[in-house]
């Protein structure tokens, strides 16, 4: 029987290869792998929570609610199993399918920037069978809408809507010629959030900030990490993955978690745009 240490090393590049698998999409291999962590341990929660994500991104939803129910019998107050559990449940219901996530993860996108990047609530957010339908890190687009900024999922589904002080100012920045990427952090519809951050500035617009709250400590609990998930998230917050003993391995790849869900927060987090500082930003530029 090969040594503790030995199996750990193992065990950690399956771990480490399931998730560059969800990284790169392959939910097949991330499968694949999950299951082999699985039947070397059967009590690796992570694991079990990965393995019903791929699940869900196959369109396998009853094999996921099996996986997130093992988690729930080890751990019953597993947040990721329970709200992964409540979004397999609204899908089956509603007779709904994941919209499944074919493009690689972009983790450094969505690396705070002071002022560049900012987590932003949606208002009047899609009904909870239609936000089930997409996982934390899944792209949008950002569509101008009778005076209002639209948020759109990739399949074209409305998403909701951000703020409108917040999105008048995206709109007019937009018009003069910056450029914007978005993915979706939460799909709770009590709480709804998109990231969005900026990719391109127009000359027109150098003395302009998109997020100009950037100064002061945000009002959610979503973390962006230079490395490890795609989001990271606090304990009680959406999408986060809870790793003992990760620090390790966030130093050594990139993952994408919820994107994949594992770690607790403890970097800076990104920015959330607010009216307070809006109202001093545009102060300022008149």
């Amino acid at each position: 029987m090969p040594p503790k240490t030995e199996i750990g090393v193992r065990a950690r590049a399956l771990a480490d290869q399931a998730t560059a698998a969800a990284l790169e999409a392959d939910w097949p291999r991330a499968v694949e792998l999950n299951q082999k962590i699985i039947e070397a341990a059967p009590d690796d929660i992570e694991a079990r929570n990965r393995l019903g994500r791929a699940f869900i991104e196959q369109g396998r939803l009853e094999e996921a609610r099996a996986a997130f129910a093992d988690v729930l019998k080890n751990e019953p107050y597993n947040s990721i199993a329970l709200r992964n559990q409540n979004r397999v449940a609204a899908l089956l219901e509603h007779k709904g399918k994941a919209y499944t996530t074919t493009t690689k993860t972009q983790p450094r996108l969505f690396i705070e920037d002071m002022g560049k990047t900012g987590i932003l609530r949606l208002i009047n957010p899609a009904p909870t069978h239609v936000l089930a339908k997409y996982s934390p890190g899944a792209e949008c687009e950002l569509r101008e809408q009778e005076g209002l900024l639209a948020v759109h999922a990739r399949d074209g589904e409305l998403v909701g809507f951000l703020e409108p002080k917040v999105g008048r100012r995206l709109i007019d920045l937009i018009r003069t010629g910056n450029h914007y990427v978005a993915a979706i952090v939460s799909t709770d519809p009590q709480n709804a959030r998109v990231a969005i951050r900026e990719i391109s500035q127009s000359p027109e617009n150098a003395s302009r900030i998109s997020f100009p709250g950037h100064h002061r400590a945000a009002e959610t609990k979503e973390r962006a990490y230079v490395r490890g998930t795609f989001f990271r998230y606090g304990q009680d917050a959406d999408d986060e993955l809870e790793v003992e003993g990760a620090e390790e391995a966030e130093e050594e790849s990139p993952a994408a978690d919820e994107a994949l869900e594992e770690t607790e927060a403890t970097d800076e987090p990104l920015a959330v745009d607010t009216e307070d500082d809006d109202d001093g930003e545009d102060e300022a530029e008149e």
